[in-house]
């Protein structure tokens, strides 16, 4: 499968990595667990947890455990895609609109 980030995802992640590199104890470690996250999507993007919403019925997540970063995203079977529409910090209290 091929990965696509929306510009909205791809946003979120530079904010995401900018703060993680200032103030993390390690400050590569949310754009490694990023790349490593996104691998793990194109070859089994199914073993994630379903989150459909009412505007998204195909709706997945995936936790990325280091850094407590939520990936959410679609899958087009036909098309042979899997689309991240948003990455959000889990630690926030909440879930991001989708």
């Amino acid at each position: 499968m091929k990965v696509e980030i929306t510009k909205r995802a791809r946003r979120a992640a530079v904010r995401i990595n900018e703060r993680w590199a200032k103030h993390g104890d390690n400050p590569r470690l949310f754009a490694q667990e990023l790349l490593d996250s996104l691998r793990h999507l194109k070859n089994i993007p199914h073993a994630c947890t379903p989150r459909s919403t009412p505007k998204r019925s195909t709706l997945r997540r995936f936790l990325m455990e280091k850094t407590k970063c939520h990936l959410y995203f679609e899958v087009d079977e036909k098309q042979r895609v899997v689309k991240v529409v948003a990455i959000w910090n889990g630690q926030r209290g909440h879930e991001p609109k989708l």
